[in-house]
């Protein structure tokens, strides 16, 4: 749990509320690097051990070229240092804008699932080889901005809540077993049109996956941390939550 009080409290939350949503993303840009992988690719990266031989490894939603459909592409961490490409599968949509991995289906071994710009969250299962095959669209939204992944209602199974810039909300989807979800509580974002970010931490201590929504605007950050009460519902938290001061560029 981190308290806030005063002026350099506010501060430090407000990097380790950006730090939850960054992160992920500098460990994509990282393993692209490592991996050779060209960075126009890398923000759409996420990484996990597919294979279960305990070296991280590299799951890749590439946008498609063209009028060609976009592809799930893993590449295998080797011992010695790199990744070896060992399967690219086709993906719906043509602009994905969300990759996460998490035991979806409940046997253990970790999935996929890519958001699309058109809305489309589909699920890839994995095999425990690296290999990932098509299960279906698990959802669908007017647009898929970014996804979190959590147990949010605390039953055992992955959840997610996924953020839909062009409706406008955040939908929370329970994890109903072997791949498949229900849609749960939403609610609407305060800076609708934008595609804000999703993160999911503890962030007051409880024991309970809370969420933070990340506004960007240029150099300029806002962003609103939604409590959770661990039944899949959220309240927002004015005083872990930053709007921003249109006369500063910093947290006040």
């Amino acid at each position: 749990m981190i308290r806030v009080t005063g002026r350099a409290g506010k501060a430090i939350f407000f990097a380790a509320v950006l730090a939850a949503a960054i992160a992920p993303c500098c460990a994509q840009v990282a393993g692209a690097a490592a991996a050779g992988v060209d960075d126009d690719n890398s923000r759409l990266m996420v990484m996990a051990d597919f294979n279960h031989d305990g070296i991280a490894d590299i799951a890749e939603a590439v946008p498609g070229d063209g009028s060609a459909s976009s592809v799930l592409k893993v590449s295998l961490g080797q011992a010695g240092g790199g990744f070896r490409l060992i399967s690219s599968t086709p993906v719906p949509g043509r602009a994905p804008r969300a990759i996460v991995a998490g035991d979806f289906d409940g046997d253990g071994i970790p999935d996929v699932i890519v958001g699309d710009d058109d809305g489309t969250l589909t699920l890839f299962r994995g095999d425990g080889t690296g290999s990932f095959a098509r299960a279906g669209d698990v959802a669908q939204f007017d647009s898929v901005a970014s996804i979190a992944v959590a147990d949010f209602d605390r039953d055992g199974r992955e959840d997610l809540a996924v953020s839909d810039s062009r409706g406008g909300v955040v939908t929370i989807l329970l994890g109903a077993g072997k791949g498949s979800f229900q849609r749960g509580w939403s609610f609407r974002l305060r800076m609708p049109g934008t595609a804000a970010q999703v993160s999911a931490a503890d962030f007051n201590g409880d024991g309970i996956p809370d969420l933070a929504v990340i506004y960007a605007d240029e150099d300029q950050y806002a962003f609103d941390v939604m409590l959770g009460d661990g039944k899949g519902a959220f309240v927002r938290s004015p005083e872990l939550s930053y709007a921003r001061d249109p006369n500063s560029h910093c947290p006040a």
